[in-house]
């Protein structure tokens, strides 16, 4: 099947798992050990997210504290994120090829974290650019983050 729109093939080189991290009290005291489990693999997704990929988001950054809700959140996110993900080359950590995760929510859950939140933030339906461009911007006043509402990606 071929999608009305063009995908994006990013790079999963700098897509790392840190071994020895240490968190306390929701920061990151001890960075650990990176590893670039995915160099030279790529992901092939589709650049737009829906409004409910974009409410999961949301929905997963309120629940952060809670974690009677976080479970279903990260489930919700990974079946989304599940329908623009078209192919992947990923390897698993034995580097064996991993199954392809579109329309399969259950490889996306079987990730790491840190690998499901690199996805989330490469496949963010905007060029990384824009989105570095975007990032300066809101840090510069916190006035402005204050006032910045979600803006939906375009195609």
């Amino acid at each position: 099947m071929k999608p009305k729109i063009p995908a994006v093939k990013v790079l999963s080189d700098d897509c790392a798992i840190n071994i020895g991290q240490v968190i306390e009290d929701g920061e990151i005291t001890e960075a650990g050990t990176p590893y670039h489990i995915h160099e030279g693999e790529w992901v092939e997704v589709l650049p737009v997210m829906s409004v409910r990929e974009v409410m999961n988001i949301s929905q997963l950054q309120a629940s952060i504290g809670d974690s009677s809700k976080l479970g279903d959140n990260l489930t919700a996110l990974c079946n989304e994120l599940s329908r623009r993900i078209i192919s992947w080359n990923w390897t698993n950590i034995m580097g064996e090829p991993m199954e392809q995760p579109y329309k399969r929510a259950d490889v996306l859950e079987a990730l790491t974290s840190e690998e499901l939140m690199w996805l989330m933030s490469a496949t963010g339906g905007e060029p990384a650019d824009a989105r570095k461009k975007d990032l300066e911007k809101s840090e510069n006043t916190s006035s402005e983050m204050e006032n910045s509402q979600a803006t939906l990606p375009s195609a």
